[in-house]
This record gives C-alpha cells, structure tokens and sequence, in this order.
C-alpha cells in the first residue's frame, strides 16, 4: 500500500467502527494505486434510514463543505481541518446532523475546489472557480462602498474602483498551484483583508486551504 492511500484507509475504517449500523462502501479512486495522488479524497457511499453523527463522520468539525440534500438522498463534500477531503453520498432516509458551517464557509469550499482543480491541471473547471472566488471579492468592495456612502444606488464610481483594478490584475495570474502564493491563494488574502474591514468582528482561517495545496503538491503525503 502507497503512502497515499494510508489516510483514506485509516478514515474509512474510523467511519466504518464508528457507524455499525451504515452499509459504507468506499469508491472512487479508493483502493486503486495509480490513480491516487496528493489531491486525492476519500468518497464514501452510505445507505442508512437513521441519522449519521457528523462527528462519526469528520471526527472534529469541518473547515468547509456543501450539502446538498434530497428527499432519498444527500451529498456531502467537506474540507477538514488539515486540508483533507472527505464526500460523503447518502442514500435512504438518513441525514447528517450537527453540522456547523462558518461565517465565510462558501467562500472557504469555493477556494479549495478552485485549488484541487488547478492542482490536477484542470484549468478550465479552476479558472471557473477561481472567477468566482474574485467575485466573491468584490461583493465585499461593492458592500464597502455602499457602507461608506449609505446608500445601494451609485451613478458613478468612486475609490473604491481601485478594488476592481485589483482583482482583474490577479485575474491575469497563472492559472496553477505553484509557484507560490498561487491564485487562489492571492484572492482568499484579499477576500480576508476586505472582509475584515467590512466586519472587523470576522476572523479569517486560511491555513487547512494552505495544508489543502501542501498535501496535493507533496508526492509523499500520508496524511
């Protein structure tokens, strides 16, 4: 067994202990050597009609996910604390409780996708994630100017344009993971620095994104 695979096997057989009652079945690139690398996560396939523990699940809380739920079904893509990543599909009348999102979750899950996907070479599903990650962006500087003038109308621009000339300046940055800071990298800085000027209150958290991109470039991670 390859040191890549060490963590997902380990996860797996935590869930699996931890959920007798689940019928868990591992897919995806699980047990298949070639195709695992550094930015692989662990899919799992549950069939359960009982509630599921998301500390059974992610042990402590996630730094990021999406969850979308069905009536027969629920997908779960979480980012853990240390840049793995773990997908949970549902089937049955089960669901995932105790789950906790953060202020800034989207633009968390938003980020690390936009990582995973530049760092397999697939720069046109992370460029269209990176787009939205400059987006995000500048939601916030059109929220700054609104707050410094009090007002949503606006006939002109002002100051804050110079936000814009920012992020079309990182628009133009290589679409890759390395050299560092990389792209996605760039824009969660800027997306921290202006957020925390709109809410000073708000505490931004970027390392599991940083472990995230570490792991993927490490060919020897083990987790």
């Amino acid at each position: 067994m390859g040191t890549n695979t060490e963590w997902q096997h380990a996860e797996f057989q935590r869930i699996a202990a931890a959920l007798p009652g689940v019928d868990a079945d591992p897919h995806g690139s699980f047990g298949q050597q070639d195709r695992l690398d550094g930015w692989s996560d662990l899919d799992l396939r549950l069939t359960t009609d009982e509630p599921i523990p998301a500390v059974a699940l992610f042990g402590d809380a996630p730094w990021a996910y999406e969850d979308v739920r069905a009536d027969t079904a629920e997908v779960c893509r979480t980012v853990l604390t240390d840049g793995r990543r773990i997908d949970v599909s549902i089937t049955g009348a089960g669901r995932i409780q105790g789950l906790s999102a953060a202020p800034d979750n989207d633009v968390r899950f938003l980020a690390a996708m936009a990582a995973a996907k530049l760092g397999r070479g697939d720069r046109l599903i992370g460029g269209h994630l990176t787009l939205e990650l400059l987006r995000a962006c500048l939601v916030v500087a059109m929220q700054l100017r609104d707050r410094d003038l009090g007002t949503t109308v606006h006939r002109t621009g002002g100051a804050r344009d110079r936000y814009a000339e920012l992020v079309m300046s990182l628009a133009a940055v290589p679409l890759t993971v390395s050299p560092r800071p990389n792209i996605v990298e760039r824009a969660v800085e800027v997306y921290a620095t202006w957020r925390t000027e709109l809410d000073p209150g708000y505490v931004s958290w970027w390392s599991p994104l940083v472990g995230l991109i570490d792991r993927g470039l490490d060919k020897s991670s083990s987790g």
